[in-house]
């Protein structure tokens, strides 16, 4: 009995925090420093918690700081606030352009080490920096970041041109021999968040950045899409299609006189809109529409794919694929470098029930 009151005794009570004294970070954002000798300027996003639940709009502050590591700037927030600072619940992790295009390993092995930051927060690239993107402020917004967060978790579905990726994904990628990071561009202009292109990259390093159409093409052959639109222009005229649903699927084809990436594209959908002076759509011009449909995404898509290719990027997989099946590990990454430059396509579409 005595040694247990003896232990009572020498505990040093409990270390708990009341939720008042926690400051919420729920988002971070990483751009260029504002000084010279500096690495990062670390900014971070705290939601201020409401009183009434049913208020709209969210209240949050900003805090930035010059660093040469993202762990030394965490330091330097924690002594600007005089709560403890709690990364459970960041939900997007912004950067800069810039930072983009140095190495962005670096802070993505941070942050996957970080116990305290999920692994499914979401990653892009912010413009004109992060900073910009983390102090948008929307009206409908009921959290801070929530807006960032929403428009992420949105992608999956409903955007026809970018898709999310979250930390885990874009660290796998990363490392993944065969595989490359691709990051959504964010960018704020005027008041409101566009996110229309996507960002290519080989392992760590920053490639380039895909137009619109060519992030919509991309997206078609990654994840699919339902309730999109392609504009078409044909001899008849130009017209609006909407394509219910577009998946893809692909094969390689290995030979002795090279090798060859099989894409299948499936599109449903149907034509909504005449533009301008087109000609009415009657059974006599559907049949050539919807062979100038194909024909056209056929071409768009070979077009993208060559300029991935000669990128030296493979978003879609197609070296991984290749790793899946050969048995001879330790060269088959080697194998694979040899053969990409020179990777051909046949790309197929097929396009169905377009009703007029």
């Amino acid at each position: 009995m005595s040694l247990v009151l003896l232990m009572l005794f020498l505990l040093c009570g409990c270390a708990f925090e009341d939720i008042d004294r926690r400051a919420f970070v729920t988002s971070i954002g990483l751009d260029p420093p504002k000084a010279a000798g500096s690495k990062y300027n670390l900014t971070i996003k705290i939601s201020l918690a409401k009183g009434d639940p049913e208020s709209i709009g969210s209240d949050f502050v900003l805090l930035h700081v010059n660093c040469n590591s993202i762990s030394e700037g965490l330091d330097k927030l924690r002594s600007m606030s005089d709560k403890k600072l709690e990364y459970g619940h960041v939900k997007a992790l912004m950067f800069g352009e810039a930072i983009v295009k140095d190495d962005i390993s670096q802070p993505v092995e941070y942050f996957m080490k970080r116990a305290d930051i999920q692994k499914i927060a979401y990653m892009g690239i912010g413009k004109p920096s992060a900073y910009e993107l983390l102090k948008f402020k929307p009206k409908e917004e009921a959290v801070a970041s929530s807006y960032l967060f929403y428009s992420f978790e949105r992608s999956r579905t409903q955007s026809p041109y970018v898709y999310a990726v979250p930390l885990y994904d874009a660290s796998r990628r990363i490392l993944t021999p065969g595989l490359d990071l691709t990051l959504p561009v964010m960018e704020y202009e005027r008041g409101n968040l566009h996110v229309d292109r996507i960002a290519l990259f080989h392992k760590k390093q920053y490639k380039l950045e895909l137009t619109s159409d060519e992030s919509k093409l991309l997206k078609l052959m990654t994840t699919g899409f339902r309730d999109d639109t392609f504009a078409l222009k044909t001899k008849n005229g130009s017209y609006s299609i909407t394509t219910e649903k577009g998946t893809s699927s692909y094969q390689l084809a290995i030979g002795n006189g090279g090798a060859t990436a099989i894409v299948d594209i499936k599109l449903r959908g149907t034509l909504i809109e005449r533009l301008g002076n087109a000609e009415a759509v009657t059974e006599e011009v559907k049949l050539p529409i919807m062979k100038e449909t194909k024909a056209q995404i056929e071409s768009q898509v070979r077009k993208l794919l060559i300029k991935m290719r000669d990128e030296g990027v493979d978003p879609l997989g197609f070296g991984l694929r290749y790793r899946a099946r050969k048995f001879h590990h330790a060269k088959e990454t080697e194998e694979w470098n040899g053969i990409y430059p020179r990777l051909k396509f046949d790309v197929r579409v097929s396009v169905k029930n377009m009703d007029s």
